[in-house]
């Protein structure tokens, strides 16, 4: 099996303000990687080699996602995907070497419902590897932004048994 985590996530999206930041920090908890991400893995198992990138990027979603299909991408004033990169945890585990921060909402962005994996910058392009739906969503107001802080996002392979 394998996984992306949020991690720190109690059962309940903390929704905190930073008066000095104006930032909307979120920790949530386990997502999936998508089945694109699991085919293309299982290329190895083929003798063919998978692709891999060499840059990652978070995006925000105003719905659910599952392993076939992404949630609704936002495309709202100010939203951009952010660059992610990861470093070894365990031989099974990565995690965000950097706090990621997305640039600052220039309109309220409602209903943050999940967040996506991708390998692409561009809004709606790139492959799609991994999701994490929220327990509850939120919304983000005017001038705030969604900060990712370091050593919370973690990718990994886990046994099952």
């Amino acid at each position: 099996m394998s996984c992306v985590t949020w991690c720190s996530y109690d059962g309940v999206i903390p929704v905190k303000r930073d008066p000095d930041s104006e930032l909307v920090d979120w920790e949530i908890i386990l997502a999936t990687l998508s089945n694109w991400a699991h085919n293309n893995l299982l290329l190895a198992v083929e003798a063919e080699t998978p692709y891999i990138p060499t840059q990652f990027y978070v995006a925000v979603m105003t719905t659910a996602s599952d392993v076939n299909t992404p949630g609704t991408e936002l495309t709202l004033g100010g939203y951009a995907r952010v660059p992610i990169s990861f470093e070894r945890v365990s031989d099974i585990q990565r995690w965000n070497v950097a706090s990621v921060t997305t640039p600052a909402a220039s309109v309220e962005w409602p209903t943050i419902a999940s967040f996506t994996l991708w390998d692409d910058a561009n809004v709606g392009g790139g492959n799609y590897w991994g999701f994490g739906n929220l327990a509850e969503t939120f919304t983000v107001d005017s001038g705030d932004a969604i900060k990712w802080e370091m050593n919370r996002v973690a990718i990994g392979l886990t046994a099952s048994g």
